[in-house]
């Protein structure tokens, strides 16, 4: 019997260590659009698959024409990458979608409802000014390994832009839709009112992206859709309970819970640096001292947004960006959020900004 019992716990030990070993798995697809930095395709840590930002160029580097084929392209691209992790794409639970022009958003949306047609995930909209390779549409997006887990949150103070849920729960954590309005204020009175109906506080926000038109914001734009000027990208967890709502310095990150950390999006302007290079380097230590806070480190981080002011810098940052992650990068998407102004009074003078997620 002991011997019996022994081999039990040496079964479950091992179980366990095969699981915890393979927790954070690279993955990259055959035949499909190969990365145009230092990132990785898709990484698969613990409960969830992080995608890259793909965009509507295929494996041989040709763009379709036509926004409906270059929207099937993109969504092919990022289905390429789901399935090699063994999910299908009705285990997504967020996206984010970035489109060149926002008048091409009905036709975007026709084709991407093909590809969820029940239960489609939460999702945030943004036109901005450029994407690598001049895509047009680019999206990137966030899985979860277990289908059954995802349930749908239908807010009435939270009706999606598009063929989009409300809100996807997993577990603790919720994934909202970007909650928009005709100023960052407004935007925020219905960010209240939709996690008021959800049950859920300000302390319990572990991410939130702030994206404007007209004021200076931290991600300034070119466009939002439904001629709105202001949005917010927000992910709760319900077993938060600090101050992570708040934006504050010393709060730059908030964990999710006992292995996942999201940091919001952080720009280097305080540290006096006038070069993408300098400002990048600021930024990654102010993320690192964010991460340091929840016992993580840049090596940890699994998934990051990169707003890039100039697109044309694209390759300085990716020299630079590629030497704070050695192995396995994290997945990135990368856009250029809006057109330069001669007059950048009404901006922030940061030239570029980055949000990440990390797991332990």
């Amino acid at each position: 019997m002991i011997r019996f019992l022994s081999a039990v716990i040496l079964f479950l030990i091992m179980g366990w260590y095969c699981c915890y070993a393979q927790e954070r798995r690279v993955i990259v697809p055959a035949n499909a659009a190969k990365p145009v930095g230092p990132y990785s395709p898709g990484i698969f840590a613990g409960n969830y698959l992080y995608v890259s930002g793909q965009g509507v160029r295929d494996a041989n580097g040709t763009m379709p024409n036509g926004i409906e084929a270059q929207t099937r392209q993109c969504l092919d691209n990022v289905k390429a990458i789901v399935e090699a992790a063994g999910l299908t794409m009705a285990h997504v639970v967020h996206t984010q979608l970035y489109l060149e022009k926002m008048s091409d958003f009905e036709a975007v949306d026709r084709v991407y409802a093909t590809y969820f047609p029940q239960s489609p995930p939460a999702r945030i909209v943004v036109g901005v000014a450029k994407m690598p390779t001049d895509t047009t549409v680019e999206l990137t997006a966030v899985a979860v390994r277990d289908q059954q887990s995802k349930k749908i949150l239908s807010l009435i103070n939270l009706k999606p832009v598009g063929h989009a849920s409300s809100a996807l729960v997993v577990g603790d954590r919720v994934y909202l839709s970007g909650v928009y309005g005709e100023t960052l204020g407004a935007a925020n009175r219905n960010l209240q009112r939709a996690l008021n109906e959800a049950k859920l506080g300000v302390p319990q926000i572990v991410f939130r992206n702030e994206y404007s038109t007209k004021t200076p914001s931290m991600i300034p734009v070119n466009e939002l859709p439904e001629n709105t000027r202001a949005a917010v990208s927000v992910v709760a967890s319900r077993g938060a309970t600090g101050k992570s709502g708040v934006r504050k310095l010393s709060n730059v990150c908030a964990a999710a819970d006992a292995r996942t950390i999201f940091c919001s999006v952080q720009t280097g302007t305080t540290s006096g640096e006038s070069s993408v290079t300098g400002q990048l380097r600021a930024v990654m230590n102010r993320l690192q001292a964010g991460l340091e806070k929840h016992g993580a480190r840049l090596s940890h981080v699994t998934a990051s947004n990169v707003y890039l002011d100039e697109i044309k810098e694209f390759k300085l940052m990716n020299e630079t960006y590629a030497s704070f992650f050695s192995n396995s990068p994290p997945t990135r998407t990368t856009v250029q959020p809006f057109t330069p102004v001669a007059d950048r009074s009404r901006l922030a003078p940061a030239l570029i900004r980055i949000s990440v997620v990390a797991v332990k």
